[in-house]
C-alpha cells in the first residue's frame, strides 16, 4: 500500500477514483485511519473504498450514527466517524472491541480523537489541504 503515496489529488472525483485504487490493496481486517481536517475528502475516499467493494447506494459520513456498516460490499466494509465522541469509552459503548473482531475491513474518520484505540498495524492515511487540492501521505500505527 505504502507505494501508492504520497499522492496529490484535485479534485473530490480524483479522490474517489483514489478511494477505488487503495481498495484493491485492503483485505479482511484491515484497518484504515483517515486523519484530516473537515472537508478534506475522509468521506469521499471511503466512498470510492465502498463502490470498489460492490457499494451501489449512497455512502455517507456517520457523523450522527457514530458507526455504517455496509454489509453489500466484500468483503464487508463499516465506517466509523469519532468526531462527536468525546471519551474512548463511548468507544467501547458502541462495540468498538467486537467490531475489530468481525472479518471486515474497517474506516475510521477522526482517529486522531482516540489514537490509543488504533491497533497497531493500521494503515493511516493523512490528508492535508493544499491550494490546489490535497495531499495524502501514509503511515503505519
Amino acid at each position: 500500500m505504502q507505494q501508492l503515496f504520497p499522492i496529490e489529488i484535485h479534485s473530490a472525483e480524483a479522490m474517489k477514483d483514489f478511494g477505488s485504487s487503495l481498495a484493491k490493496q485492503l483485505r479482511s481486517g484491515d484497518i484504515l485511519a483517515l486523519i484530516g481536517d473537515l472537508g478534506a475528502g475522509k468521506t469521499q475516499l471511503t466512498q470510492g473504498i465502498a463502490s470498489a467493494l460492490g457499494r451501489t447506494d449512497a455512502v455517507t459520513s456517520p457523523t450522527f450514527a457514530l458507526v455504517n456498516e455496509y454489509k453489500d460490499c466484500a468483503p464487508e466494509l463499516i465506517h466509523f466517524d469519532w468526531y462527536r465522541m468525546e471519551r474512548p469509552e463511548e468507544l467501547l459503548a458502541i462495540g468498538w472491541e467486537d467490531y475489530l473482531e468481525r472479518d471486515a475491513i474497517l474506516v475510521i474518520e477522526w482517529p486522531d480523537r482516540f489514537p490509543e484505540m488504533i491497533p497497531a498495524g493500521s494503515h493511516c492515511i493523512h490528508i492535508e489541504h493544499l491550494e490546489s487540492g490535497r495531499r495524502l501521505s501514509y503511515a503505519q500505527a
